[in-house]
Formats: structure tokens, C-alpha cells, sequence
């Protein structure tokens, strides 16, 4: 067998040399190998391909490995985001006198109880009104668990005005 030094012009002999573990190439004296291994380095790659290969590589390695995890890190720290109802001017005193006329309303309608039936429809319809109108003034200016709790008795109220124009005015 020829050694695969291409310069060199023996026979390869009772003990071979190869570079690396897994080399397929045999030659006849580290030497030769080493020479060999040194020229195709050589011609392989100049220093400007080699530091530019290095910088790629570099640059690969941060933006695949540093900026996907600065990512995941600044998403996982945040704070959840909440649907918060943000506060309009004035809900105090709207809510508080939505209150007043709905109670107002209610001491209206259980005034008329001997009266004519049109005027308890009127009446009726107007505490609908009342009722719908305080409604939308919690959803709109209340928030949390009284939010809810207000808003379904509001809902239930207006299902009960509802069904009582229903039965009376139509």
C-alpha cells in the first residue's frame, strides 16, 4: 500500500499512521502525515476567511441563543395583563343619583296602587328606563366582586319589570 502523502514515494509498512481517530488516509511516517496535514490547512482557508467564519459564527450564536432567551425572560417577568375597568369622571355622583330615581321610581309605582291603568304602565315603563340606565352606569364605573353582585340584581330586576309590562300594559 502508497502512502497518501502525494509528494512522498514509499510503501506503507508493517505500522501505518493516520490523522485523527476516524481517518481514512494512511501514511508512512508522522512526518508525512504532519506535512501533509499542515499543506491542507494551508490551502484550505486564508486568515481573513477564517476570523470572518468565526465572527458568523459568533453572530449566529447570539442572536439564536441570547436574544430568544432575553425574550422568554422579559415575557415570563411581566405582569399579567387584567381587564380593568378605567374610571370615568364623575361615576361617583352619576351612580348616586341613578340610585336616588330608581328608589324614587320604586315609592312612585307602589303609590299607584288604586290608580288608573294607564298611569301604572307609565310609571312602569319609567322605572324600566330607570333600572336600565343604573345598569349602565355600574358596568361602566363599578368594578370587582360588587360589580358583578350589583349587576346581577339590576339584570334580575329588569327581567321582573319586563315581564310585569308584559302582563299589564299589552
Amino acid at each position: 500500500m502508497k502512502c497518501s502523502n502525494p509528494d512522498c514515494t514509499r510503501g506503507i509498512g508493517l505500522v501505518a499512521y493516520q490523522s485523527g481517530w476516524f481517518g481514512k488516509r494512511r501514511y508512512c511516517s508522522q512526518r508525512c502525515r504532519n506535512a501533509f496535514a499542515a499543506d491542507a490547512r494551508n490551502l484550505r482557508q486564508n486568515p481573513k476567511s477564517a476570523l470572518l467564519k468565526r465572527f458568523v459564527v459568533a453572530f449566529v450564536a447570539f442572536v439564536g441563543l441570547v436574544l430568544p432567551t432575553t425574550f422568554t425572560m422579559a415575557i415570563l417577568t411581566a405582569p399579567p395583563a387584567r381587564p380593568e375597568t378605567s374610571y370615568v369622571a364623575g361615576c361617583d355622583r352619576n351612580l348616586a343619583d341613578v340610585s336616588v330615581s330608581v328608589t324614587a321610581m320604586q315609592a312612585r309605582i307602589k303609590s299607584l296602587s288604586g290608580v288608573d291603568r294607564s298611569e301604572i304602565c307609565k310609571a312602569t315603563r319609567l322605572y324600566f328606563f330607570e333600572v336600565v340606565k343604573a345598569r349602565e352606569l355600574t358596568a361602566l364605573c363599578k368594578s370587582g366582586t360588587e360589580r358583578e353582585r350589583d349587576l346581577d340584581r339590576l339584570d334580575a330586576d329588569v327581567a321582573r319589570t319586563n315581564e310585569a309590562i308584559a302582563e299589564r300594559c299589552l
